[in-house]
């Protein structure tokens, strides 16, 4: 999956955070924080594997697709997509 493939689903995770009416606070948090994370590592240049800024950035990701599966599961296919392209990426 390419960066701006990757940019886009960012900013489509951003997007359905905002729109997310029954997450709480805390797993709101959790989610902005994750995006955040996410947005700070591809406006990183030369991101790889080895950043420690970024380490457990793809774990993070794939806690928080199985967390939200059955309750958000849009957001979770967003998740998902962007955990792979992550891994793709060798992050």
């Amino acid at each position: 999956m390419s960066d701006p493939s990757l940019r886009s689903l960012a900013q489509v995770l951003h997007s359905k955070l905002q729109s997310a009416q029954t997450l709480d606070a805390s797993d709101r948090a959790s989610l902005e924080q994750l995006s955040s994370d996410l947005h700070a590592l591809l406006d990183s240049s030369g991101a790889t594997a080895a950043d420690t800024a970024h380490a457990g950035i793809l774990d993070r990701m794939r806690d928080a697709a199985t967390r939200f599966e059955v309750s958000h599961p849009d957001l979770t296919a967003t998740l998902v997509q962007i955990g792979k392209g992550l891994g793709d990426m060798g992050i």
